[in-house]
C-alpha cells in the first residue's frame, strides 16, 4: 500500500472511550534522539511553565509516535524557551514506565530527550502509581505553572465495570442489550484493547487533588470527555478543561501547532482558546492531511469555576415547567441506535417550558463554555455507525440524563445528577 494510502487509513481511526489510563510505549523519531544528561541540557531551576503529556494506551503506538513527532517539530530555540516539556509512557510493557523530557539542546541545536526516571513497577489502573508519577514529574521540573495533557481512550462517566467501549445492537428491538462494539465494516477505533487498566473519573480527580501543585488546565486528547457528568466531577481539580463531546480521530491534536501556544507568553485561557482553534482548523482545513471522511473535529473549553453556577441553572430548569420533546430530534454525539450523549444546551432548550429559565441557563452556559472556544466541523465521524453524522446544534458539552440507553440509569449516581435534582 502506498504511503499516502497508509496515512489516510491511519487518520481515519479514532480515539473514543472512557479514561483507560494505560501508558503507551513510544519511540521518538525524527531529529529527537535519546541521550544522557550532558552539555547542552540546561533546564531552568524554575521554569515559567511545565507541560506534562501522559500518553496511555499501548495499542495506539503509531498515533502517539506521530503526536510526539509533532512536538519535536515544534521544539526550537524559543519553544519551550524557559518552559519544560515532560512525557510519561511505558516503552516496554504495562508493568513499567518512563518519565522523560523533550528539550532543545543548546550545543547540538536540535531537539533531544533525556530520561528523568524509570519505574520498574507501575500499573496505570492504580491511583497511587499515577499520583506518584505526576508528583515525580512536578518535582523533576519545578515551575510557576503546570499544564496536563492526557492522550488516551475515554468514555466519559461510564464506569470501568462496563468494560471496553462497544457499539449498539443493530436490532432496534434489542436496545436494552446495547454494546459499544463497532458497526460492521467500521474502521478500527481507539476504544479497544488495553482493558483492565482504567481509572474512574473520581479516581482521576483524587489523583489531581493529591498533587502539591494545581494544574492550570487539563487537555483530554480522548473521546467523549466534554460531558457534563464527567467535567463536574473534575470541577475542583483544574481551572480549565479542553475536550471533545464526541470521538476524536486517531491523529489527535496537531501537537506541532498547539505546543507553541502552550509555552507562549499569554494567559492559560488565551493559550487554550488558540489550541481549540488549531484543533478545529486542522480538521476543517488541512487538506494535505485530512480527507473528506476525516473532517471530524469538535472541541470546547470548560471554565471549571463556572460549573457550580451551571448546576444551579440546570436545577432551576428541572424544577421549572417541563414540556414534551422528541428525543430523536436532539443533537447526539455517537453512532448508537440508542444514544447516550446528547447536546446539553439543546436538551435544555427542548425540554424546558419557561423561556426565562432557558435564557438564564444559556447565559451561564456561555460563561462555562465560552462561545469562542466551542468549535465544530459540520459533521463528526463515529465508529459505531461507521459514517459521518450531522452537527445541527452545538454547545460543546454533552449530557446523558435524557438517554434511554441501558447504561443511562448509571448516570443518576453521578455528582452532576445529584446536584441538579
Amino acid at each position: 500500500m502506498a504511503i499516502q494510502q497508509l496515512k489516510a487509513a491511519y487518520l481515519q481511526i479514532i480515539r473514543p472511550g472512557r479514561l483507560l489510563l494505560l501508558l503507551l510505549a513510544v519511540t521518538l523519531s525524527g531529529s529527537c534522539s535519546r541521550k544522557e544528561e550532558g552539555s547542552g541540557y540546561n533546564p531552568p531551576e524554575r521554569a515559567d511553565r511545565c507541560v506534562i503529556l501522559y500518553m496511555p494506551g499501548r495499542n495506539l503506538n503509531y498515533f502517539y509516535r506521530q503526536n510526539l513527532d509533532g512536538i519535536v517539530r515544534a521544539v526550537s530555540a524559543t519553544v519551550p524557551g524557559n518552559g519544560r516539556m515532560l512525557v510519561c509512557w511505558q516503552p516496554d510493557n504495562s508493568g513499567s514506565a518512563l518519565l522523560q523530557e523533550i528539550y532543545y539542546n543548546t550545543r547540538s541545536l536540535q531537539c533531544e530527550t533525556v530520561t528523568l526516571k524509570e519505574y520498574d513497577s507501575f500499573a496505570a489502573e492504580r491511583p497511587d502509581d499515577v499520583a506518584k508519577l505526576l508528583a515525580d514529574a512536578v518535582a523533576a521540573a519545578p515551575a510557576a505553572r503546570y499544564g496536563l495533557i492526557i492522550g488516551c481512550h475515554g468514555k466519559a462517566w461510564v464506569s470501568r465495570t462496563s468494560g471496553s467501549l462497544s457499539m449498539n445492537s443493530a436490532d432496534p428491538d434489542r436496545r436494552d442489550e446495547d454494546r459499544w462494539i463497532p458497526a460492521p465494516g467500521a474502521l478500527p477505533t481507539r476504544s479497544f484493547g488495553d482493558s483492565g487498566h482504567e481509572l474512574e473519573i473520581q479516581e482521576l480527580a483524587d489523583v489531581l487533588e493529591s498533587q502539591q501543585v494545581r494544574f492550570d488546565y487539563l487537555i483530554f486528547d480522548a473521546c467523549f470527555m466534554a460531558n457534563i457528568e464527567t467535567l463536574y466531577d473534575l470541577r475542583n481539580t483544574v481551572d480549565y478543561v479542553v475536550a471533545s463531546p464526541c470521538e476524536i480521530m486517531a491523529a489527535g491534536f496537531p501537537y506541532d501547532r498547539i505546543t507553541p501556544h502552550l509555552f507562549a507568553d499569554e494567559t492559560p485561557r488565551t493559550a487554550l482558546e488558540a489550541a481549540c482553534r488549531e484543533f478545529w482548523e486542522f480538521y476543517e482545513y488541512d487538506w494535505d492531511t485530512i480527507t473528506d471522511n476525516e473532517q471530524s473535529g469538535c472541541i470546547s473549553l470548560a471554565v471549571m469555576s463556572e460549573l457550580e453556577g451551571l448546576a444551579a441553572a440546570m436545577r432551576a430548569v428541572k424544577q421549572g415547567t417541563q414540556q414534551y420533546f422528541d428525543l430523536s430530534t436532539l443533537q447526539s454525539y455517537e453512532g448508537f441506535n440508542n444514544h447516550l450523549f446528547f447536546d446539553l444546551g439543546h436538551y435544555v432548550e427542548e425540554s424546558c417550558g419557561d423561556q426565562g429559565l432557558i435564557d438564564a441557563f444559556k447565559e451561564q452556559l456561555d460563561r462555562a463554555f465560552p462561545r469562542s472556544c466551542r468549535l465544530s466541523t459540520a459533521q463528526f465521524y463515529s465508529a459505531y455507525n461507521h459514517r459521518l453524522n450531522s452537527v445541527h446544534y452545538y454547545t460543546g458539552v454533552t449530557v446523558s440524563e435524557p438517554s434511554q440507553n441501558s447504561k443511562a440509569p448509571e448516570c443518576q449516581q453521578t455528582a452532576w445528577y445529584q446536584a441538579t435534582r
